[in-house]
This record gives structure tokens, C-alpha cells and sequence, in this order.
């Protein structure tokens, strides 16, 4: 009987353990990083564009999916990379990374109207990056004038200083 009540105890002392620690929200902070000076060139689609677009990300999962996605747009696998950046998108709505990508792939694709609009809404998110925003109104740019809104496509790439 002794021995019951030990073993009972002991059972919910290690259930209560296991119950803390698989509670725990542990998150290791990113490091900020000095930010570099402005480039003279824009990079390439999705590419990080200085440390100051750390400051939005939240997640280094974000981080790590938008790579994956730039490895196989290097390979050309554009639905995989889609597929990828709507899990970033699922993970951290607020970061305007994976819409630009988006963009991006959805310009590639011909489809123009989407491409604007996700561009706009990656504008919206960026804030104070003015590399994403440049690279995002050059993105609106192409697909008004893929549209034919020559006139529109010519403010677009004023905005992205071109």
C-alpha cells in the first residue's frame, strides 16, 4: 500500500515535469546586425537586402523557407517555390519577404494582376526598407506595362528610383 502511494506520487511528479517543460515557449533571439550601407544595384528577387529587414522577421523559419524558395527558383522549380513561400506566409503573415517572392513568381508566370497586387501588399508590410519597396514597385512597374498602363508603369518605377 506503502509502495502504491510512492509510486503514485512519483508518477505525477515526473507527468508534471514533462507537462512544464513541454510547455515552455523558449525562443533564442536573432542578433541584430549594424546595417549595411545602401547598394547602388538591386539584388536579385527575395534576396536579403540589408539587416534592417531583420527587424520585422520574426521567425528564423521565415528566413530558412525563403532560401529554400531562392534555391529552387535558381532551379527553376517555380510551384515548389510557391508552395514554399506560402508556408513562410502561413508562419509570419507580417513579413513582407515571402510576398515579394511571390511577386516575383506570379510575374514570371504571366499572371500580372496578381503580381501587382502581391507586390502592393509586400509595399505595405516593408515599411522603411526601401530596397524590398524599390524592388516591389519595379515588380507593379512590369506588370502595368505588361497590362498596357504605360502612363501608371512609368510612376511605378519613379516610386522605385528608376
Amino acid at each position: 500500500m506503502k509502495n502504491d502511494r510512492i509510486y503514485s506520487i512519483l508518477i505525477h511528479v515526473v507527468l508534471a515535469g514533462f507537462l512544464m517543460t513541454s510547455c515552455s515557449t523558449y525562443q533564442k533571439a536573432i542578433p541584430q546586425k549594424k546595417p549595411a550601407p545602401p547598394s547602388k544595384e538591386l539584388p536579385e528577387l527575395g534576396a536579403q537586402s540589408s539587416a534592417q529587414t531583420l527587424a520585422y522577421r520574426s521567425h528564423g523559419t521565415v528566413l530558412q523557407l525563403a532560401a529554400k524558395a531562392r534555391q529552387q527558383l535558381q532551379a527553376g522549380e517555380l510551384e515548389h517555390a510557391f508552395s514554399t513561400l506560402e508556408r513562410a506566409i502561413k508562419i509570419d503573415p507580417s513579413d513582407p519577404l515571402p510576398w515579394n517572392m511571390l511577386a516575383g513568381i506570379q510575374l514570371k508566370k504571366g499572371n500580372m494582376d496578381q503580381a501587382e497586387q502581391l507586390a502592393r501588399k509586400s509595399n505595405l508590410l516593408a515599411k522603411k526598407d526601401k530596397i524590398l519597396r524599390s524592388q516591389n514597385w519595379l515588380i507593379i512597374a512590369e506588370a502595368l506595362e505588361q497590362k498596357g498602363f504605360n502612363k501608371e508603369a512609368q510612376a511605378a518605377k519613379r516610386r522605385a528610383g528608376k
